[in-house]
């Protein structure tokens, strides 16, 4: 009796035991993170009670693997308030976090639980800005610009003043693939630079990548700037309107069915009398304008499927007096399907159309002519997501680009005594194919693995010389040429771009991180000017033409406080270049049927040091930037008419070491604030002559070498005050006051020789924005 009261009891002990063992079993928490006006958002943070994490996709989505239990949810999403909520995990679930824009009212205190995603992701060299901070920013003629925003980031300077290009890392500026809902642009520039084609009142997000590129990029070597624009508002019609000193602006947004959103917006430029402000005889008798408009629908099918249509125009027209008016174009067209599988299985089918027409029309008299150029992208890609395995996030997919370009046809009318050209149109075709998983190796460890494979293919119809070997490619040493119908493959080129990036947790607050990254370019363009021009020539890789090749690696240190109230982040870089551009002396650009033949190719490198304090709360925010950097090249030919600076190292046109960028943002009293922004520059390189000779009773210049001197170092103050937003029963008004170049610098644009007779020769620099520049800007939504 005894031994069967004993088995008994511990027949009950091990049942016991059993019974308060906690459940092992894990489940799927999938989910899609989502704005206030319902669009997806790409990088939110998402922590479940302080333990597990999870970054959104593309398409908002995420997917992590919890045991049984309660979790405390924080979502985080930069320019959003913290979102919180708990949650019961006791069955695999699918939710919805719905953030709204953060409040700024001094009265709130904001409070973020945990570091944001530059600080926990194995993302390097990626930078985001507050589209509402963007806004605060001190503006050049009363409006926002995501381009002169972007350029006051680490390791980007600025073209020149007036100009929408910009240098990332001692690249070009077409080195940079900027893009608009996923559609390239090939020109981004309004009014020769002073505006861009990003109407500030639309943005959902933009994202800056220099380093750590995923494998879902490419075709650039330099940097993606990803510019994605908001849906419709799901609840309410909206509207709004804003004026500048040269611009009007109308948007509208809102729901047209439960099913179906739109957005609406619209913009214009009369910039002629602000023009006749200015110092400079050429601006004060030029003319100029632009107009664009975006339009985008969101139809939801059902809870699976989704069509997104996003369309854009624009149209620019400018006029030096007396001598040549300038037109452009921008047509942009992205029609996306996003479906889910399942849960954790996302994808994406998107259709891309861009456009790009120029025209320049020279009216003098005896040399009258139009000259129309262009280039058109068609494109079409397939993008997925998958979250089946944890503690993965893999991305993979495929893309095929048609390029064909427009060099140029040369029409003569009037008296002119030109003659008609007509080069051939440039014909490619790029194939790509990527594969990227991001994964967690355990709590200190993020990798980030990616490997992308591209194909380009030269087609016909061309026209291809064969030149003598051992000279200079020149018109008088081609000794055959090859012709190719059309269809038919004239070269092809291929290669594999590993990506890879490693994320090490020092404390919750900061990490180190490793990455490295192959990037190829099979499209260049052709300009002998450092920012892009409407005269400027795209041009695909072909038999004398190689792609460009680069191959970076980089070092970072990341910190941000545990409330986010300061973030630190140091990035080291060092890039390998190959087969990049220059020009021989006097090189002909523009209709050259043998363009091969005045460039030069050869290979460079750049490096950096990359510093950011910022402060992300308080009354008084902002950052201090500073980048200390290297870009040289080097082309040494088979022949001195091949070689510059006699086969050495020489700073690219790019090559700018020293770049501060401090901007201020000061709440002085409830819903007032004032901003400041100060950039220093070190002065871009020029190739100048030192010294001069007689010879024939004429002068000649004596250059000592290519980009050998530089022009003056370039500074500029920027300030702002900025009425928040002033909500009424029936509208929200705002508006903000802005000096542009405070102190009047005359920054140059380029440098020039001057002749008198008797004289030597004298330089002297061109000031585009010689005084400052006061606007007004005034918006209203209802």
């Amino acid at each position: 009796m005894q031994h069967r009261i004993l088995i008994l009891l511990l027949v009950l002990l091990v049942q016991q035991g059993f019974a308060q063992q906690p459940d092992s079993r894990k489940y799927k928490i999938t989910g899609t993170v989502k704005g206030a006006w319902g669009e997806r958002l790409e990088g939110a943070y998402v922590v479940f009670s302080q333990d597990k994490s999870a970054l959104s996709d593309k398409q908002g989505r995420f997917s992590i693997m919890l045991n049984k239990g309660t979790y405390n949810v924080t979502c985080q999403f930069i320019g959003m308030a913290p979102f919180k909520e708990t949650i019961v995990v006791a069955e695999d679930k699918d939710i919805v976090l719905t953030l709204v824009p953060r409040n700024f009212d001094l009265k709130v205190v904001e409070v973020t639980a945990r570091p944001t995603t530059g600080v926990n992701s194995t993302n390097m060299g990626s930078s985001y800005i507050d589209q509402k901070l963007m806004t605060r920013m001190p503006k050049l003629l009363g409006e926002a610009d995501v381009i002169r925003t972007v350029s006051t980031l680490p390791g980007v300077v600025n073209a020149g003043e007036g100009t929408s290009g910009f240098f990332v890392r001692g690249g070009s500026a077409d080195q940079n693939l900027v893009l608009m809902d996923d559609a390239p642009i090939f020109n981004s520039n309004h009014l020769f630079g002073f505006f861009s084609v990003y109407n500030p009142d639309i943005l959902k997000s933009f994202t800056l990548h220099r380093s750590g590129i995923s494998a879902r990029y490419g075709s650039r070597i330099s940097s993606i700037l990803d510019v994605s624009l908001r849906d419709g508002n799901e609840d309410k019609m909206q509207y709004e309107i804003g004026l500048s000193p040269v611009t009007a602006k109308f948007s509208m947004d809102g729901p047209i069915s439960e099913k179906l959103t739109m957005l609406v917006a619209l913009r214009g430029a009369y910039p002629k009398y602000v023009m006749k402000l200015f110092p400079s005889k050429n601006i004060k008798n030029s003319s100029g304008h632009f107009y664009d408009g975006n339009l985008k629908f969101k139809y939801k099918l059902d809870e699976k499927n989704s069509l997104t249509f996003s369309g854009y125009h624009s149209g620019d027209g400018f006029k030096f007096p007396n001598d040549t008016t300038y037109q452009w174009t921008n047509t942009l067209g992205t029609l996306k399907w996003n479906h889910l599988f399942s849960n954790d299985f996302t994808g994406t089918a998107t259709l891309v159309k861009s456009i790009y027409k120029n025209k320049v029309e020279g009216i003098s008299t005896g040399e009258e002519f139009e000259l129309k150029s262009g280039i058109d992208l068609s494109q079409f890609k397939v993008d997925f997501g998958y979250f089946g395995k944890e503690n993965h996030q893999v991305d993979f997919g495929a893309e095929v680009s048609l390029y064909t370009i427009e060099p140029g046809d040369l029409v003569p009318y009037g008296t002119s005594s030109l003659n008609r050209r007509t080069p051939q149109d440039d014909k490619g075709l790029e194939s790509v194919a990527f594969i990227n998983d991001e994964f967690k190796l355990n709590d200190k460890f993020s990798v980030s693995v990616g490997l992308r494979y591209s194909h380009f293919a030269k087609i016909g119809p061309s026209v291809t010389y064969v030149y003598a070997e051992g000279k200079p490619r020149s018109d008088l040493n081609i000794i055959d040429t090859l012709y190719y119908s059309s269809g038919n493959v004239v070269q092809t080129y291929h290669g594999l771009e590993p990506r890879a990036s490693v994320k090490y947790s020092l404390s919750d607050a900061s990490s180190f991180k490793v990455g490295y990254s192959r990037t190829r370019q099979y499209i260049q363009l052709i300009s002998n000017t450092a920012a892009i021009t409407p005269v400027d020539v795209w041009k695909l890789s072909n038999k004398h033409i190689e792609p460009q090749v680069s191959d970076q690696v980089s070092v970072g240190y990341f910190f941000m406080e545990p409330e986010s109230m300061y973030e630190y982040s140091w990035e080291v870089y060092y890039k390998k270049l190959y087969n990049q551009v220059d020009y021989k002396d006097g090189a002909t650009i523009l209709l050259n049927p043998s363009l091969e033949s005045d460039l030069l190719f050869g290979d460079g490198y750049a490096y950096g040091s990359e510093w950011l304090v910022k402060k992300n709360l308080g009354r008084m925010r902002g950052w201090v930037s500073f980048t200390y950097s290297r870009s040289l090249r080097k082309i040494a030919g088979n022949t001195k008419a091949e070689t510059i600076n006699d086969g050495e190292y020489y700073p690219s046109n790019y090559d700018k070491p020293l770049n501060l960028n401090v901007f201020v943002d000061y709440h002085l009293w409830p819903n007032w604030k004032v901003s400041g922004n100060f950039t220093y520059t070190t002065g871009r390189p020029v190739t100048a002559a030192d010294s001069w000779y007689w010879y024939q009773g004429q002068i000649f210049s004596n250059y000592v070498g290519r980009n050998q001197q530089r022009m003056p170092d370039y500074h500029r103050l920027d300030v702002s005050l900025n009425r928040e937003i002033i909500k009424t029963d029936r509208a929200e008004y705002s508006g903000s006051l802005s000096v542009y170049n405070v102190y009047g610098r005359k920054n140059a644009y380029s440098m020039l020789y001057q002749h008198y007779y008797g004289e030597s020769p004298s330089a002297y620099k061109l000031s585009v924005l010689g005084a400052p520049v006061p606007s007004i800007n005034f918006n209203v939504k209802f």
